[in-house]
């Protein structure tokens, strides 16, 4: 059956990626975590009132945002009075661009000032918040439950504990993000693919725990006879209470597992606290034997590429330090190593981790012949950094090996025109050259040292204080590094 068209008071997700396309933002598959995120800021900081007045009036101006929000921009040119809609109005774009950063954090690289993957929900938090008192991640957890059973009996423990209105939980699938919050004996419920499904006004759902778990069932999981269900949470708010979630610890599951969990099952629950550098569940997975790679293959959905795609440091030291992992084992699908993804996905951080292991081969090569070295020359957010090549060539890191078609690694940093790498390699050229020419020249002014008959000194032009070629005995970088075998 075709999907129905969205009621005319609607607004869905692929609208709210449509008004940031209009401001000017990205084009993202989906802002589910960002939207999220910015109702718990709203939420854990008593603005949850404006928040819904903002979603409104962009359900309401979902057409003509840009034209709406120049209008206002215009009267307050001409000092004439706001609406209360209109004043609203005026803190869209802010929002929009919120939503943008708690998105896609990598790509506001320059904002953050460092690297940061949308799982730093603490630091992601600090940035989007312009208020004094920050909230923050006060908690997290990943759970999995056996059954919808199972499930209420976890909302009604944080009912028991005393979660309070205060504190905004998002709860998010391996690809979803939503929201919920205590309202009385009930909970507030927000998912941004399904705003203003229960109520027109409000974009939010009131459910008992039994409705929210049947309701978490239905957009978690993708059949109705699936029984287990497992979740990230993370826990916002201002203030922090110590005690508050010891009662959460150990529980959904229980360690040691005791219950019967499927391999499939393992291994997405594993994969799913990889995913949220929950490393106190990890570490319980190492120590019960659990595998951190899928059917013993180095694969994009097992726990340990889960959690190095995503930035999740911590917990790949604790994968890589814990296991008798093959560190050396390659991707079949393109014969990358550990290395070759760490250097493409990790950030330097991980990367000098990982070079740490004994075992590691720094010049492994994948398929078509590439070097982790030449992987990082094609230019990314996460590979533009200087101290990236110094850590490789630092330890050894080849610059003579060629790939399948012939290229160094120079040659790709050229092709990419990667000037991070351009420089970094060719400083690593000129320090290898002039150690190079120095032991020449060494060499040569002691062999004409023990003996006249030769008729010939180097003269003090030929070579400055160094051993170094001068100026005028100067060749090319490339000609006299592959003279010297350097290359």
């Amino acid at each position: 059956m075709p999907a129905k068209p969205p009621a005319p008071d609607a607004l869905t997700h692929d609208a709210i990626t449509t008004i940031l396309k209009s401001l000017g933002h990205p084009e993202f598959e989906g802002v589910c975590y960002g939207f999220t995120l910015n109702w718990a800021l709203a939420a854990a900081t008593h603005k949850e009132k404006l928040f819904y007045r903002q979603i409104h009036l962009l359900r309401v101006h979902q057409t003509n945002l840009p034209a709406a929000i120049k209008r206002v921009q215009d009267k307050k040119l001409h000092n004439k009075f706001l609406t209360a809609d209109e004043k609203i109005i005026e803190t869209l774009p802010a929002l929009c661009k919120r939503i943008c950063v708690a998105q896609e954090p990598l790509d506001y690289k320059k904002k953050y000032r460092k690297l940061v993957w949308q799982s730093d929900v603490s630091t992601i938090l600090a940035t989007i918040s312009s208020a004094p008192a920050r909230p923050k991640q006060i908690f997290y957890k990943t759970h999995t439950f056996a059954s919808r059973k199972e499930a209420e009996a976890y909302f009604n423990l944080l009912k028991n504990i005393g979660i309070n209105s205060k504190i905004a939980v998002m709860i998010s699938s391996d690809d979803h993000a939503m929201g919920f919050r205590r309202s009385g004996n009930l909970w507030r419920f927000i998912n941004i693919n399904d705003l203003y499904e229960q109520q027109v006004k409000q974009p939010y759902f009131m459910f008992t725990s039994k409705q929210l778990v049947n309701e978490l069932y239905r957009v978690s999981t993708s059949e109705p006879a699936i029984q287990r269900l497992t979740v990230s949470t993370d826990f916002i708010a201002l203030k922090y209470d110590g005690q508050l979630f010891q009662l959460l610890l150990n529980v959904f599951p229980s360690y040691p597992v005791k219950s019967r969990i499927s391999y499939p099952e393992k291994i997405s629950f594993f994969t799913m606290a990889a995913l949220q550098g929950d490393v106190s569940t990890v570490k319980k997975c190492l120590n019960a034997g659990w595998s951190i790679s899928l059917n013993c293959k180095i694969s994009d959905h097992s726990p340990l590429l889960t959690a190095v795609q995503h930035g999740r440091r911590e917990v790949v030291k604790e994968m890589i330090s814990l296991t008798h992992y093959r560190i050396n084992q390659r991707r079949k699908k393109d014969g990358a190593t550990l290395l070759h993804i760490v250097c493409k996905f990790g950030g330097t951080d991980m990367v000098e981790d990982v070079l740490k292991i004994k075992e590691i081969d720094i010049n492994s090569r994948d398929k078509k012949g590439r070097t982790p070295l030449m992987i990082i020359c094609k230019s990314t957010i996460i590979t533009s950094e200087s101290k990236l090549f110094e850590l490789l060539l630092g330890k050894g890191a080849s610059l003579r090996i060629r790939d399948k078609e012939g290229r160094t690694a120079l040659e790709h940093a050229v092709k990419y025109n990667n000037k991070v790498a351009i420089k970094a390699i060719q400083t690593q050229l000129k320090e290898k050259i002039s150690v190079s020419k120095a032991a020449f020249f060494n060499q040569m002014h002691q062999k004409f040292s023990v003996t006249n008959s030769i008729g010939h000194h180097p003269n003090e032009q030929d070579y400055d204080q160094n051993g170094c070629c001068t100026p005028a005995k100067n060749i090319s970088l490339m000609h006299l590094a592959s003279s010297r075998n350097l290359i």
